[in-house]
């Protein structure tokens, strides 16, 4: 892949300074994942998570705004016909600040052909209405994002999902899936693609929830420069540590959400949501 120069966008909105941020990063990421895809015995990397705010106007005028993480995304490249993104995994044919900007945001017709990008592969998964494209997590993460609207009444609350790993392992075609991401994916994401901390710079949210288990904790610590003395447990009996990062009004961490069943679930939700009713 071609040494490109990523020309950064005017920056009218929310999504604009991702795009930035995500622009700089790509022709970078891609020249270090390019040789995984030559070796046949390599597992491959799945496409990078990129946020897209659905609404950038009523993310920013929001009373809480909140961003919810899980762990990793595997199969991101295997969604078939959901993810609408012509190439299913990287291309690595780049050779212009606009094909970076077309990677990325997508979603126009050029010519006879309509362009998907790797937002839309997020916007699809997150606001279209398609039950086959929800997987348990969504539907729970979506089912505490409401519990915590009821529990606030008149508050207004926004939520945006992100991931604690931006780039998981390949579906079925690529490698094996559903599991963490190989040490040679993490070291390209924590060199080439070491975006989280930024993201939410760009977002600035008032809640982080990370519903990730124990599973991530490592990657939490490593992500936001913290130890395990940041860590604080909040109730006996109830998995759910309070953590403190800076900058941020709260932040907790809680039980992965899949294969709950619904009185665990419960029992969780509301601790969370009364932890955080109590911090505002």
């Amino acid at each position: 892949m071609k040494n490109i120069q990523f020309i950064p966008i005017e920056e009218k909105t929310l999504n604009d300074k991702l795009v930035n941020l995500y622009g700089a990063k790509i022709p970078g990421l891609y020249a270090a994942v390019e040789p995984l895809f030559d070796d046949k015995d390599a597992i491959k990397p799945a496409l990078p998570l990129l946020i897209e705010l659905n609404d950038d106007e009523s993310y920013e005028k929001a009373d809480l705004r909140i961003m919810v993480f899980g762990r990793e995304t595997n199969n991101w490249n295997d969604m078939g016909e959901r993810n609408k993104c012509p190439y299913g995994t990287y291309d690595f044919n780049l050779s212009s600040s606009d094909d970076i900007l077309n990677e990325i945001r997508g979603r126009h017709i050029e010519g006879e052909l309509e362009i998907y990008g790797l937002c839309d592969i997020y916007h699809f998964y997150c606001y279209e209405d398609n039950a086959v494209g929800k997987t348990v997590f969504t539907r729970r993460q979506s089912q505490l994002i409401q519990q915590l609207r009821e529990r606030l009444g008149d508050i207004k609350v926004e939520a945006v999902w992100n991931n604690v790993s931006k780039i998981g392992c390949g579906g079925k075609d690529f490698g094996r899936s559903c599991r963490k991401p190989t040490a040679v994916i993490r070291d390209i994401e924590r060199e080439h693609f070491n975006v989280v901390a930024e993201e939410v710079k760009i977002l600035r949210p008032d809640v982080v929830i990370f519903l990730t288990g124990f599973g991530a904790d490592q990657e939490i610590k490593e992500k936001f420069g913290i130890t395990d003395s940041n860590f604080h447990p909040v109730k006996e009996g109830v998995f759910l540590d309070r953590i403190d990062i800076p900058g941020i009004k709260y932040a907790a961490r809680t039980i992965h959400p899949s294969r709950k069943s619904n009185e665990e679930l419960k029992k969780h939700f509301d601790a969370l949501v009364e932890d955080i009713v109590s911090a505002l």
